[in-house]
């Protein structure tokens, strides 16, 4: 996604992107990653966002999918009006197949990248690859 502050293609006197527009970015990026497993949970989704984001991820073991699926764990993210500069609340749901301590080892490695990638551009991009590791189990 072109356009976002200090990325390339905009100019000096560009201003920056709101946090409303730097929020629906990263839901379509994020729509566009996991497709199905995707949820976008506030009231009035559809269209530009209005609201802070609040989605929920379906996690799997990479490369399984359908009735091969034994563990899976949904992840729940309610950003604050001032995200990414502030960190999100990060939820574990649902979870199949993991032990409690699994899932809260999970939890705490999820809020750890949070924080370290707190106020990037586009920090769910910068996550996303670690949620494909996390998905390795």
């Amino acid at each position: 996604m072109a356009g976002g502050r200090g990325a390339p293609g905009r100019g000096r006197d560009e201003p920056p992107e709101s946090y409303l527009q730097r929020q629906d970015h990263e839901l379509q990026a994020l729509e566009a990653i996991y497709g199905e497993d995707f949820q976008d949970l506030r009231p009035d989704a559809y269209g530009p966002v209005k609201e802070p984001p609040e989605i929920n991820l379906v996690l799997y073991p990479q490369g399984l999918t359908g009735e091969e699926v034994y563990v899976k764990v949904d992840l729940r993210v309610k950003c604050p009006p001032t995200y990414p500069d502030v960190v999100p609340e990060i939820e574990l749901k649902n979870a199949k197949g993991l032990s409690n301590g699994s899932v809260n080892l999970l939890k705490s490695r999820l809020e750890e990248l949070a924080k370290k990638h707190c106020g990037e551009q586009e920090g769910w991009r910068a996550l996303t690859p670690t949620l494909k590791e996390v998905q390795l189990w």
